[in-house]
């Protein structure tokens, strides 16, 4: 493990005034684990534990398989796989802890608090401190998240070929996770939505197949050793309507209001407001809510969505290396929901996009 990722456990330790912390992660929820041990597992659990009087780190998962796995790449860390939560008794017990900072909280089993309780200690939360150091990466991790966008520019000329030949939803993931896998990446995760103006928004894929002057909308989101990073794009099939052309040109000025806004020192809630503005300057302010979307646009890294989330009601400040993507994504009543985003790396003096795929309405 490296010194800055235990020099970060210390600081959490010291920060809530604990004598231990314990970083919990379920096998589907398992990003604050990749991000300490820039490593994986395949077992139910991996758990990261923290001892600060002592100065150790014990790795502990719910697979004796991942500590033959792990151990040789985590250094001087020790590793166990038989009885964990006895394990994690036995470690506070001996460590005498009576406070122990907890991130991942919520997916505890109820085996292991009875094995925290047991060992006399208290529980603190710690939810939200790594996910928050996580939001600026350093150079390695940028590099991860460079190659996840360039195997989506890749692999949107896939999709749209899909599209294309008249294949449906699944045949068109299909072809996208073929190409994507085959270049390197270890998952890819794929939202779409087929079909006129009554789509509200986008789903896991579906037996459905665009006819002509349907849209299809999709978000292609590789991932790269852990990271994950995407586009957002939209293609219709045959000729564009001039309604669905009009609404494109909003979302587009949507996204670049967004850009305008980035540079370090500038609160998120404020990027959020630039490309709401614009709705609103159309008179379509409306779908700019809940009711019709999500966010405005979200971190990349180790999970899907993280943070920061754009929206007007987040207080955050950018800072330099976080990486963004920026999304208007909603229903337009021109067209249906539509679907435009782009990842952008925060620089010193603004902001860099990081995708090469050409901004405009695509016709197949």
């Amino acid at each position: 493990m490296k010194v800055q990722k235990i020099d970060l456990l210390k600081e959490i330790t010291d920060g809530l005034e604990a004598d231990a912390y314990l970083v919990y992660a379920p096998q589907w929820h398992k990003e604050n684990y990749r991000f300490l041990t820039e490593g994986n597992f395949i077992g139910p659990f991996g758990m990261v534990l923290y001892l600060g009087k002592k100065e150790e780190i014990h790795v502990i998962y719910g697979s004796r398989w991942d500590v033959n796995k792990n151990a040789p790449l985590l250094g001087r860390v020790s590793c166990h796989g038989i009885q964990p939560y006895e394990t994690v008794n036995r470690l506070l017990k001996e460590a005498g802890v009576r406070k122990l900072a907890v991130s991942g909280g919520k997916y505890l089993p109820y085996g292991l608090l009875e094995a925290v309780e047991a060992a006399g200690t208290q529980v603190l939360t710690a939810e939200g401190k790594l996910e928050y150091a996580r939001m600026q990466k350093t150079e390695e991790e940028i590099g991860y998240l460079r190659q996840a966008v360039s195997l989506a520019d890749q692999a949107w000329p896939v999709f749209m070929q899909g599209v294309a030949d008249g294949l449906n939803e699944y045949q068109i993931v299909a072809e996208v996770e073929h190409y994507i896998k085959r270049h390197g990446a270890e998952d890819c995760f794929m939202l779409l939505a087929t079909g006129g103006d009554d789509v509200r928004g986008m789903t896991p894929p579906m037996m459905r197949v665009a006819q002509e002057g349907h849209m299809v909308r999709t978000e292609i989101t590789p991932q790269v050793n852990g990271w994950w990073a995407q586009i957002c794009r939209t293609c219709v099939k045959g000729r564009a309507n001039d309604r669905q052309k009009e609404a494109f040109k909003i979302f587009l000025e949507a996204e670049q209001a967004g850009f305008d806004m980035i540079r370090p020192g500038v609160n998120i809630r404020d990027v959020a407001k630039a490309e709401n503005d614009v709705f609103r300057k159309y008179g379509y302010g409306e779908y700019c809510t809940e009711k019709y979307t999500r966010v405005r646009g979200h971190g990349h890294g180790l999970d899907l969505d993280e943070m920061p989330l754009v929206l007007e009601s987040t207080d955050l400040v950018l800072k330099e290396d976080m990486v963004v993507v920026i999304h208007p994504n909603t229903f337009s009543p021109l067209c249906g929901y539509m679907v435009f985003g782009d990842p952008v790396l925060i620089t010193k003096d603004g902001y860099e996009l990081l995708s090469v795929t050409e901004r405009k309405l695509f016709e197949v």
